[in-house]
Formats: C-alpha cells, structure tokens, sequence
C-alpha cells in the first residue's frame, strides 16, 4: 500500500501557501467579474442598438476565458489557436477526464 499522505508543510510553505491562495482568490474572483461584466456590457449593448436577442450567456464568456487559457498553457497563440504542444494538451485534457472521473463519477480508485 502506498501512503498518500502529505507530509506537514514547515511554518514557510505555510506563509507561502497563505499568500499563494490568497493572491489566487483574488486573480479567480476578477476573472469571474470580468466575465459577469463582458455579459452584462454586451446586454447593455443589445438594449441601447435595439437589437431583440437573447443576451450572450456568462458561460460563452467562460468558455473563451478556458479556451484561451488552454491553447496559452499548451504555448500556442490564443488569436489564431496556432502552435500548441499536443502533449500539453493531452495532459491537461486527462486532468479535466480525472476530475471528471474522481469527483463527479465518484470514481475514488484514480
């Protein structure tokens, strides 16, 4: 059997865990306003030029945000999607396939 526990951080990597994740907290809550922002702008846009269609919904704004993350984590150019790592990439794809089985499938043996 291996053992999975981790071993218990020193008083530094605490402090540097502390300012990590709260810097992180910060970045993803912006992100996330951004996105409610660029949906609410575009609404606001529709309404002013008279245009009857359905708003663009956050999660369009939240898939660009992931799809531009992806191809910029994989080294590519997230304008034209262009020059990406393939390895890269399929890393991250069984990351997101890991959550997908570990979290939300309950698989817990991955």
């Amino acid at each position: 059997m291996t053992d999975k526990s981790c071993a218990v951080p020193t008083p530094e990597q605490r402090k540097y865990l502390v300012i990590r994740e709260a810097a992180e907290r910060a970045m993803l809550q912006k992100v996330f306003k951004a996105i409610d922002d660029a949906a609410a702008e575009v609404a606001g846009g529709f309404r002013e030029a008279g245009l009857e269609f359905e708003p663009t919904s956050k999660d369009y704004f939240t898939f660009t945000v992931q799809q531009v993350a992806f191809v910029r984590l994989c080294g590519g150019n997230p304008d034209t999607l262009q020059g990406g790592d393939p390895e890269i990439g399929q890393r991250i794809v069984n990351n997101g396939q890991h959550i997908i089985d570990s979290y939300w499938r309950g698989d817990k043996s991955t």
